[in-house]
């Protein structure tokens, strides 16, 4: 994979995590949330209805994936983004913040 510009080398080969996506503490998010660096947010494409599916930060979700992200007109950024999955469904039991992976539901 040297060079090769914009080919993934990250989370691929032997560093992955047992879900296949990068390493992380033990652990899962909610199954309308993704995780991303290691914290679990409520996913892009249900908060901005597919419009900006991937997270590229905690508050900006972007149109494309990869380095298409790089160009800002491709990405909404908006403090809302950065909230739990649990946010408005009515049970104290999941999470309404960003948090790192629960370990109960796995």
């Amino acid at each position: 994979q040297e060079g090769q510009l914009g080919s993934t080398v990250m989370c691929d080969g032997f560093d992955v995590g047992g879900d296949s996506a990068c390493p992380h503490q033990p652990g899962a998010c909610l199954t309308d949330e993704e995780l991303f660096l290691g914290t679990c947010y409520k996913k892009c494409s249900i908060l901005t209805q597919g419009d900006f599916p991937t997270r590229v930060a905690a508050e900006s979700c972007c149109k494309t994936a990869g380095l298409g992200c790089l160009d800002v007109t491709k990405d909404e950024t908006n403090v809302a983004y950065a909230t739990g999955g649990g946010k408005n469904d009515h049970d104290a039991s999941t999470p309404s913040q960003v948090h790192t992976p629960l370990t109960q539901i796995t």
